[in-house]
Order: structure tokens, then sequence, then C-alpha cells
């Protein structure tokens, strides 16, 4: 054989095998923040499925009575212990949710101090600027009809533990609560 047919038969088993093998986001089997921000509420299972591939996502509880049937997907994360669920109604994309996608972490410095001038009504952004930068992450959120919410944990490293966490709907403080902090 020659080297030309041979550099060919090469560059066309390389083809072939880059059309038939899955591609890298269906063979991880997880889903990223990435993919789960491109998933938009309203949307249909296949475009799940289209985003996240399909080794990434189950149907983990599905109900139906007349007019009204509804699904459930649990997606693994892409970072440790992270997940994302969402629900469909009727095939359209009611209510999405996702714990620890993000995988960002507390730089541990939250007081008890801080803790007790983020009150509830408190912006997010007000809340970042007490406790300081990076003390304070997104750590879950969830959307549906409009509502948006979120957890935020801020963590106290050092000889003691500590941690708070805070509840946002729509861009506020509504809850909070600590543990621990000095």
């Amino acid at each position: 054989m020659s080297r030309k047919s041979l550099l060919t038969a090469g560059l066309l088993a390389t083809a072939l095998t880059a059309a038939l093998a899955p591609t890298a986001q269906a063979a991880s089997g997880t889903i990223t923040r990435a993919e789960y921000d491109k998933v938009k509420l309203g949307a249909s299972v296949a475009k799940l499925t289209s985003v996240a591939g399909s080794g990434a996502c189950k149907k983990t509880a599905s109900d139906s009575f007349p007019g009204y049937s509804s699904k459930t997907y649990t997606c693994k994360g892409n970072k440790r212990g992270s997940e994302a669920q969402f629900f469909f109604g009727n095939g359209k994309l009611e209510i999405k949710s996702q714990a620890g996608l993000d995988g960002k972490e507390s730089n541990g410095k939250m007081t008890k101090a801080k803790y007790k001038k983020i009150t509830k009504g408190k912006t997010v952004a007000q809340m970042h600027t007490i406790a300081g930068k990076g003390v304070c992450v997104r750590t879950a959120d969830s959307e549906a009809k409009g509502a948006k919410s979120a957890i935020y944990t801020c963590e106290q490293n050092g000889s003691s533990y500590g941690v708070a966490s805070f509840s946002i709907g729509n861009g506020k403080v509504d809850g909070r609560s600590q543990f621990g902090l000095r």
C-alpha cells in the first residue's frame, strides 16, 4: 500500500470513528451548569435530552389524570454531589432546580456580626457587600412560572466551624439561618 493510500485510510478511519462515537457530552452522563441554563421554562423533554445528552437524566417520577400528565427527570451533575431536576407538565418544563452545579465554595470568612446585618429584604448585592467577596456562594436555585429562588451558603472556617444559609426569593433575602457562627 502506498503512503498516500495509508494516509487516506487513516484519515477516513479517524473521520468514521469521530462520526460514530458518542459525543463527549453524552458519554459523560452528567449535566453542567451551562447546560442546565440552556433548558428554559416551556422547553420539551426532547430539548433537555438534546442539551444534556441521553445518559445524563433519568425519569424519576410520572403521574397523569384526565387533561394533565407530569414527568420529573433527575440529572446527575458534573460536580461532586450535584444534581438537577426538571418537572414537566403536559410535556412542557414548568419547574427546574439544581444543587451544586456551580461547584463553588465559600472562602470561609463569615462571622456572626456579618450574619446579623444580612436581614430579610436585603438584596443579593447587599448580602455580598456585607459578607465580603467570595464568602456567600449560591449552592442551589430553582425557577417556576416567573418566580426565582436561590440558597446561598456562607461558611466560617478556622478554629470553630460555623455556617449561615440565606434563602433568596426574587432577588431578596426572605429567610436565613445560622449554626455555630462566632
